[in-house]
């Protein structure tokens, strides 16, 4: 078996929702404009401080698929799975 096929699908989500986050700012044709307006802002300002909101969202998202991951394969391992927050022991 490859490693490739290794990867939960949550990792790949969580991936895929952080790229979202990164690329899709930096799509520069997808708001170079100044229309339509919001509250009198540009649509440059105001989508660019939603994705602020959206890519938190995303990696809060991501954070949460991981850590589940994390936790349930740490179980079927038999390692420690309390929430002490000292790190491995």
């Amino acid at each position: 078996m490859s490693k490739l096929a290794a990867v939960r699908p949550a990792y790949w989500i969580a991936g895929v929702l952080l790229a979202l986050s990164v690329v899709v700012p930096l799509l520069v044709s997808t708001y170079a404009k100044d229309e339509p307006r919001l509250w009198g802002f540009p649509f440059f300002y105001w989508y660019q401080l939603a994705w602020v909101f959206v890519s938190a969202i995303t990696v809060s998202i991501s954070y949460r698929l991981v850590l589940g991951e994390e936790r349930k394969r740490r179980a079927a391992a038999g390692l420690d799975t309390g929430t002490s927050k000292g790190g491995d022991k």
